[in-house]
């Protein structure tokens, strides 16, 4: 079974190491020649949001590494400390993926809930990173931010079923559909809603499970 030993930041910028040769940790500014090579491709573009360019430059991962290294809202911060909510997937020492997520706004309905997201380079698909790194990483949020967060959201296309299964290996469940969801490369696209509660929560807010 991998080793999935957390750290906290003052001590190493690793925050999840999942095998010998993978792990999760902070971005470093020198990890932008590497998040380039593998970010620039179509086919990891075709499955995000717009948010990340295509083509990608190293001018853009530059500024990804710059922006995930503050948290995501004060809120956070006043909790946590200097905590980032955005983490590289790191094989064999390089940069090579993108793991993260995307928290509600601190005033609003959905302070506490995130949404997770998260690619990796082609060359490494069909290997089963995902299937270790997602659960990994989930686990890692529920301890880490378990005061705050009730629920973590994910969102895929329909027609992306190897993100839904890895996702669902790591305790999504799949809440609903939404057809002509979105469009992208010109095209109308169904969306998949997966989500889930951290566990125990229910239990902690006075609601059995059976009730």
């Amino acid at each position: 079974m991998a080793s999935q030993t957390p750290s906290t930041p003052v001590e190493s910028d690793v925050i999840l190491t999942l095998s010998n040769n993978i792990t999760i940790r902070r971005y470093r500014p020198t990890d932008a020649p590497s998040l380039y090579h593998h970010g620039n491709s179509k086919k990891i573009w075709d499955n995000l949001r717009n948010r990340m360019p295509h083509p990608y430059t190293e001018t853009d991962a530059s500024f990804w590494i710059q922006h995930s290294q503050s948290p995501a809202m004060q809120a956070l911060s006043d909790l946590y400390g200097a905590i980032p909510t955005q983490y590289c997937i790191c094989i064999n020492g390089g940069a090579c993926g993108s793991i993260g997520l995307d928290f509600g706004d601190a005033a609003d309905i959905y302070a506490r809930t995130a949404e997770i997201g998260y690619w990796l380079g082609v060359q490494h698909w069909g290997k089963g990173v995902m299937g270790i790194a997602v659960p990994a990483f989930v686990e890692w949020t529920w301890r880490t931010f378990s005061t705050v967060l009730m629920r973590l959201n994910a969102e895929v296309s329909e027609a992306n079923v190897g993100s839904r299964k890895v996702l669902e290996k790591a305790g999504f469940v799949v809440e609903g559909r939404r057809k002509w969801a979105f469009v992208k490369n010109g095209a109308v696209g169904d969306s998949v809603f997966l989500g889930m509660l951290r566990p125990g929560v229910e239990e902690d807010n006075g609601e059995s499970k059976e009730s």
